[in-house]
């Protein structure tokens, strides 16, 4: 199958059905334009995933426009998307990159358009390096998708949630305000993500240090630093399930494992540097317990992950904290 200039990127870990009903969505848009194909990523996920991707790819005749790239081992989400470029990279005859690459979760059902709408908005956009579309949850609500960067502020303002200071410190909230309009943003949900070329060109993939989470954050920022824009599209939608390779949705919340709070360090240490990150460690620290006091004064529920203070001081702090191994983080 000849290289088409975009690639649609899927990492599949242990959701094959998901990702075949993601697949079957894009399918129609993907054929129509022609200029497009399909690479799902199995992650290594050494359940079968494999072989039940290519019988189900098959089933859906959808070899002429996507192709099945198998791992050894999972490396993480964006070991995977990198995979899945040089891939590309590797097919192509003058060795380039995707003119545009569009990530997308395998726990997505993208709506009609989805594609053409981020593709168009790039187009007619050549300051913007990244745009990202809407995310929608089954019910139809809207799941957010569109961000600021991460700071020692936001950190006290968002565990304490305590809407008249949230409301009064806005700026510094991470989660920006929805818009039926296009709009700036600083990062965007991995899970709906269309990327130019020049922007990897500038930056590089994505950084493999990061396992899972906030590996796009990390990537918009350099991005940003390189003078690209990002931008919210919310006409280019997807229903996002959330959740369904890791365990961690909303109504059933899991204890945060160990490589949310790597990828969370290795993000600020590299932003802000070692003391901001400590203080952004300690505002977390205390905002927590006071945003659960305030919550249950006023008989709102929290949907924390079981154990997260302790898990927080014990991953940064402890014996073997990650605070302690900063180097090795920033690496």
């Amino acid at each position: 199958m000849p290289v088409a200039p975009i690639l649609v990127l899927i990492v599949n870990y242990r959701t094959a059905a998901l990702t075949l009903q993601a697949v079957e969505a894009l399918l129609p848009e993907v054929r129509a334009r022609g200029d497009a194909e399909i690479c799902v990523v199995d992650n290594g996920s050494g359940d079968g995933s494999a072989g039940q991707l290519a019988a189900g790819l098959a089933g859906l005749g959808a070899g002429d426009c996507c192709r099945l790239l198998a791992l050894p081992d999972n490396g993480g989400f964006a070991a995977g998307n990198n995979a899945g470029l040089l891939d590309y990279r590797e097919r192509a005859t003058d060795g380039a990159l995707p003119r545009l690459t569009w990530l997308v979760n395998p726990d997505t059902i993208a709506q009609p358009g989805a594609l053409t709408t981020l593709v168009g908005f790039l187009d007619s956009h050549p300051r913007a390096g990244i745009a990202g579309g809407r995310c929608l949850r089954p019910d139809g609500s809207i799941r957010h998708s569109a961000f600021r960067f991460h700071s020692p502020a936001s950190e006290f303002l968002c565990e304490l949630d305590f809407g008249p200071l949230r409301k009064r410190m806005s700026g510094f909230d991470v989660a920006l305000p929805l818009s039926d309009e296009p709009f700036r943003a600083e990062w965007l949900s991995g899970s709906n993500l269309m990327i130019r070329d020049a922007v990897f060109h500038a930056v590089g993939l994505f950084d493999s240090g990061y396992f899972l989470y906030f590996e796009e954050t990390d990537f918009c920022a350099r991005a940003a630093d390189a003078g690209f824009e990002a931008w919210h599209v919310p006409d280019s939608a997807i229903v996002h399930l959330g959740g369904q390779a890791t365990g961690f949705t909303e109504a059933r919340p899991k204890r945060r494992p160990r490589y949310w709070f790597a990828s969370r360090a290795r993000f600020f240490l590299r932003r802000h540097g070692v003391a901001r990150t400590h203080l952004a460690n300690l505002l977390w620290l205390v905002a927590h317990p006071l945003g659960c006091l305030i919550a249950a004064v006023r008989g709102r529920p929290r949907h924390d992950p079981p154990q997260l203070w302790l898990d927080f001081l014990t991953h940064y702090y402890g014996p073997d904290g990650l605070m302690y191994r900063t180097r090795r983080m920033t690496a």
